[in-house]
């Protein structure tokens, strides 16, 4: 017969080993596999695909009507069956702006799916502003900047219905690669205005197109934008075009390119809106929320006549669009440089700080909070993932430690008396074999002077005016005993050491007898 191997454990004696070999009641075994059962489903519900695919099967279920699912759930969670909807989805939000969920998820690139969200988010924003003026506004957000691929909203959308999945991926002539979920296409007579920006300006991601009464009303006067207010200063250069409603002449075109110059970003279409471009969306939109500030503030001191207003000087709006392209002095400055590190490390230019990127971090924040689920990564969460927590000594890995120690903890267990601070005096004992911080008081002379006086010294053992014994540092569990060491070995000759010790019978341990081969 075989012999039955041992258990390979880490070298810790298990001494309930006998125990765990007896049939267990029939209560406790029950009570095990209920545990077991619970664990399964807990780590299911976790799984983040698991209740993205359970909230897509409602949805569809809901729209389609009463069904065996939904009556199923009812009964699982005991709730009425026309409530079961209110609890996997918000009721404040009827359709979440992160419709990509689920097994859809999958067919999505994880950059295209987060510019999606950032996308179908920033129509959500523009609506609630009431910045929106019926289906002819457009936002475009270029995608590859190889293959030139743009994500549009579906003409035939209003902004509040615009989602994640139903974004139509073009190209550079307006081509629908990637339908969407919606059976509409776009604007291309619109798309005509984005995409020669978008030609000729490689360095602009995104596009926002708007034409509200007060945006419309400045574009039309012959002053233009006048740098009144803050919001009209951190716009940069303003630039004009005498547009004519369409591009279809290449002369069109070459006059927009010439207007909107190599490095402004905001565009006024006289008599049409502004066109608000940015190399992120955050910027664009950065610039789409000011110029329409600035636009309402002149409105309303156009009454007062403009010889009644005071523009802002040259020298200090040339200060405050500096101010506002530089991070702000809450931001973190050891995130900043850790940011400078990585970029180092990378050897490519990352923005340590992006325009409008807190801003609308914070727009985000508010849509989440109300329900609208954005599915935006969020650079600088709210709060912290992970709280300090203080060191716990049971969280150490078990490591062989000095004998003395052992033996003070076994006559402290024997006596009833358990003082952790008595034992923890000589400091983490299972980091160190021996403590390499041992000092002895010594005292020399002063030289250099005539008149000597003794100083006294506190000199480290391991100096070499001083031998000791090196310091052993643990540095693994199983520094001292071997992986797959029998635990009955092993808990044979600790005992065998501790009476040794008990006997003051000490050796210096274990004997080399490589020697022995070659006196033999």
């Amino acid at each position: 017969m075989t012999e039955v191997e041992q258990p390979q454990t880490n070298g810790i004696a298990n001494e309930e080993e006998e125990d765990s070999n007896k049939a267990r009641p029939a209560d406790i075994e029950a009570d095990m596999k209920e545990m077991e059962r619970r664990k399964r489903v807990e780590a299911i519900m976790n799984s983040r695909l698991f209740r993205e695919e359970l909230e897509r099967i409602v949805d569809g279920q809901l729209r389609e009507g009463p069904s065996g699912i939904l009556q199923q759930l009812s009964d699982m969670m005991g709730v009425p069956a026309a409530r079961v909807g209110s609890v996997f989805k918000s009721s404040n939000c009827v359709m979440p702006i992160n419709d990509i969920r689920g097994i859809e998820s999958m067919g999505y690139a994880k950059g295209e799916k987060i510019l999606r969200c950032k996308l179908a988010a920033t129509f959500r924003l523009i609506d609630l502003h009431g910045w929106a003026q019926g289906l002819s506004g457009l936002v475009t957000a270029r995608l590859n900047a190889d293959q030139e691929l743009f994500l549009v909203n579906p003409y035939g959308l209003l902004y509040h219905e615009v989602t994640a999945s139903s974004l139509n991926k073009v190209n550079m002539q307006g081509l629908i690669l990637e339908q969407g979920t919606t059976n509409f296409g776009i604007n291309n007579a619109q798309f005509v205005l984005h995409s020669v920006i978008h030609a000729a300006r490689p360095d602009i991601r995104c596009a926002i197109f708007l034409c509200s009464n007060p945006v419309i009303s400045v574009s039309a006067l012959k002053s233009g934008l006048l740098p009144l207010t803050k919001s009209s200063v951190v716009l940069g250069e303003v630039a004009v075009h005498t547009y004519t409603g369409s591009l279809n002449e290449p002369e069109e075109r070459e006059k927009l390119i010439r207007s909107l110059g190599p490095m402004s970003k905001v565009l006024l279409l006289t008599n049409h809106g502004v066109i608000c471009c940015g190399e992120t969306i955050e910027e664009a939109f950065y610039a789409a929320y000011h110029i329409v500030q600035a636009c309402e503030a002149q409105l309303k001191l156009l009454p007062l006549g403009l010889d009644n207003v005071v523009l802002i000087p040259e020298e200090s709006r040339k200060a405050i669009y500096e101010a506002s392209r530089r991070p702000p002095e809450g931001v973190d400055t050891k995130q900043v440089q850790q940011n400078n590190k990585e970029s180092d490390k990378e050897k490519q230019p990352q923005p340590k700080w992006r325009v409008g990127g807190a801003e609308f971090e914070a727009a985000m924040r508010m849509l989440d909070n109300a329900g609208f689920r954005t599915g935006y990564i969020y650079r600088n969460p709210l709060i912290k993932s992970e709280l300090p927590k203080p060191k716990n000594d049971v969280e150490l890995p078990p490591a062989v430690s000095s004998l003395g120690y052992l033996l003070e903890e076994e006559e402290l267990y024997r006596q009833g008396v358990w003082k952790k601070s008595d034992l923890r005096k000589g400091g983490d004992r299972s980091r160190w074999l021996n403590s390499p911080n041992v000092y002895q008081k010594v005292e020399v002379l002063e030289t250099g002077t005539p008149d000597p006086k003794k100083i006294t010294k506190w000199v480290s053992e391991g100096s070499p005016t001083h031998s000791s014994s090196t310091p052993v540092r643990i540095d693994g569990a199983l520094q001292f005993v071997p992986h797959g060491t029998n635990p009955r070995e092993f808990k044979k000759l600790q005992q065998q050491i501790k009476d040794n010790r008990r006997a003051d019978i000490i050796s210096a341990g274990p004997q080399s007898h490589i020697l022995e081969v070659f006196v033999g």
